[in-house]
Order: structure tokens, then sequence, then C-alpha cells
């Protein structure tokens, strides 16, 4: 997946502070609303906290009649949410900039009423990646009428905050990253040459074999998928339906039986494979999680999937094998000029696009594309709208469809 291990790589000298940038405003008729709180999975002990039960951190916006209240920080956990990513880049305030960045939504304001339920969409970030470098694409579905639950997976995102309000890291009390998740990037070190190899093959059966050798020896990251994937059932079963406020007032305005679910890097495969265990998703999108692990090489899915790839090389296609023999349909979109990094807000971050680790295209038109993306495939197997762009009748600059 690489999402932190690519940034450690290439970014390792980074040592200004952001410059302030200016947000994408959201694209549809709707103001957005966003609201907080914090699930607790009484049926699971906590992997990294013994004694303690899993807490999971979840961030909502959604569409508001609301014109006046208090603007969202973009750093929903604080700068302690992005000091820990800055860690891994040997400077911790290489972020501390963000905190001056401007966001559309209003905290708590009243979600737009109305007898129809609102579509649901559960979103996962990627592994140890900073959940609040997602923030444009939420608000922007958020104002063509989705409620997007951000699900912060804690101690394996660069920040999640517990009940008593202390945010968590991938990073242990020693600034180190905690034991379950260096062994997770252990085991991602033959990840480049498996995927080229998958893509350099013509033949089915052979990128199955080597997609199933890579698979068969990834106990840490298995173990690590199997928790996300429980954080998003405990997020969808244990919604809080009590206590009034915005919170409240969700509940009652979504369908949890009808929903769509996707997620970057690992949240995407997170996605997937919550998508084959649980029938209540109805849709599954990946932004660029490369391979997909889990147990859908072997079983079918038979709904809707998108996978979505950036132009990194050597990974074009390389999930293909499992997704097109599983998904029904499978839709795929190549997108050129961009790296794993461009389907988030971290495009816009000058400190990463000072150590390229994004891609040549411009951050606003990738944030248009993957916005456009996401937001046609949900309308469409959510909410009936058939895309001319999914079906290829109109094209996408950018970007290559492809459906199988």
């Amino acid at each position: 997946m690489k999402s932190c291990a690519v940034l450690v790589a290439v970014a390792a000298q980074a040592t200004m502070a952001l410059e302030p940038f200016a947000l994408p405003a959201p694209t549809g008729p709707s103001r957005v609303g966003t609201t907080r709180w914090v699930i607790v999975d009484e049926m699971r002990e906590e992997t990294f906290e013994q004694g303690h039960r899993r807490e999971i951190d979840v961030i909502a916006w959604y569409p508001t009649l609301a014109s006046r209240g208090t603007p969202a920080p973009y750093l929903r956990q604080g700068l302690a949410g992005v000091r820990s990513f800055g860690a891994q880049l040997r400077s911790v305030n290489a972020f501390d900039g963000l905190e001056a960045v401007r966001t559309h939504a209003l905290v708590d304001a009243p979600p737009a009423g109305g007898r129809t339920p609102l579509p649901l969409l559960l979103f996962s970030h990627g592994y140890t990646a900073p959940p609040d470098g997602y923030t444009a694409l939420a608000e922007d579905l958020a104002s063509h009428g989705f409620v997007v639950v951000s699900i912060m997976h804690p101690f394996e995102a660069a920040g999640a905050t517990l009940r008593d309000g202390h945010v968590v890291s991938m990073l242990d009390a020693d600034g180190k990253l905690r034991p379950q998740v260096a062994g997770v990037f252990s085991e991602w070190g033959a990840e480049d040459a498996t995927m080229a190899a998958v893509t350099k093959s013509t033949d089915r059966d052979e990128q199955r074999r080597l997609l199933r050798a890579y698979l068969d020896g990834l106990s840490q990251t298995t173990a690590a998928l199997r928790r996300w994937v429980d954080d998003v059932r405990a997020v969808v079963d244990r919604w809080p339906g009590t206590g009034g406020g915005a919170v409240t007032a969700l509940r009652a305005r979504v369908d949890r039986s009808h929903l769509g679910v996707f997620g970057h890097s690992m949240g995407g495969v997170t996605s997937a494979e919550f998508c084959l265990r649980d029938t209540r998703c109805r849709a599954v999108l990946n932004l660029d999680g490369i391979p997909q692990y889990g147990m859908m090489i072997d079983q079918k899915l038979n709904r809707p999937l998108m996978m979505v790839y950036s132009a990194r090389p050597g990974r074009l296609g390389a999930s293909d094998p499992i997704y097109a023999s599983s998904a029904s349909p499978y839709y795929r979109a190549d997108v050129m000029e961009t790296l794993h990094l461009d389907f988030s807000d971290m495009a816009f971050w000058p400190a990463l696009r000072e150590r390229h680790a994004t891609g040549a295209i411009d951050p606003v038109r990738a944030v248009y594309i993957t916005r456009t993306l996401v937001r046609e495939f949900f309308h469409q197997e959510l909410q009936g709208a058939r895309s001319p762009i999914l079906s290829g009748a109109q094209a996408l600059d950018g970007a290559v469809m492809h459906r199988y």
C-alpha cells in the first residue's frame, strides 16, 4: 500500500512549515454541516492497549440548511494529528501551517430535513495517513446530498481522538512506530516487485498465482485488515441513538441497511473487504489501494465495485485479476499523471509536492477528477442516476474508463 512508507522515503528531508492553501469549495447545491462522536465497541479489546475496549473516532459531513455557525477546523485532531506524521518526515512541525486552512462546513449544524433517507457513505483513510487529508472530498459529497462518515482507525492513523480527549497515533510514547504498525510495513517489502510482475504478465492464472503467493505471507496485514473491517461494522451497528443534537438527527436521516463504502489505500482495501462480508454494502469504491488483501481473491462480491488507479509505475491493473472475477459490475478508472497521494488533500501540501510525493497533475484537477468519479459512481449505484462517464458515453479529461 505504501501510504506512509512512500512519504518517509521521498520526504525525509522536508523541514519547512506549510503555507496555508485554499481548500477547494464544494460544488453541490447544499451547505455542509459536520459533527463527530466516538464509538465504543464493548465486544473487542483494544489490540494496542490491553484492558481497554476498542474506541473509534468518527467525523461526519452532511447537507444542512444552516447558513450561520462555527466553521470546522481543518485539523480535527489538532496539531497532534499531523505532528506524528511530520515526525516520520523528521520534521515534527512540517505541517503546522495546516492549522490556518479554512473549511466549508459548520460544526454541529442540524442536518437538512426531509422524508427521503439521505444516502450514507462510509470512508476509511490510508494506513497511518492523516484523516484530515480527505476533507475536500467529504465536503463535496455532502454538498451533493450524501452523509459521509469518516472512520479514524485508532493507533493506525496519524491521529484519532478517544473518549477522554487525548489523541493517539501510529507512534508510541517514544515517538517510534508501534510494533504492530512496523510489522505491517515490514510485510510490504516485496510489494513493488510483486505488483510489477503481476502487471507484466498477460496470463490471468499466473497473475492470480503471484497475488496469492504474496497475500499468503501477510499475516500482520491481514490482522490489521480484520481490525479495520470490524471498525466499519461497529460504526454502522453502534451509531448513537440518543443524546440529541446532530449525531442523533443524522441517525434518523440515513438508511443504514443500504450504504456505500469507500476509502484510500488501505482504506480502499478495507472497504472492499467489508462489502464482501456485509450485505448492507450496496457498492464499494477503492482509491488506489493495491493489492486487494483479504478473501476476495476466492469469493464473489457480486456487487458494483470501482477501482481508481493512479499512474504509479508497475501497478496499473494489479488488482484486476481479483476484481474482474469477483465484482459485478467492475469499473476501472486510470487517472493520468497521478501518484498515490493525489486522491487526497495532500496533493496540495507544499512540503510533499516539493519532495515529489505527488504527481505532475495540477492538484485542483486531481481533486476535480476524484470528486467526479466518486460522486458519479455512488449517485448511480445508490440512487439509480445512470452515469454517462461510467458508461463511456462522456469523457472525463485525465481519466480513462473501463468496464468489465
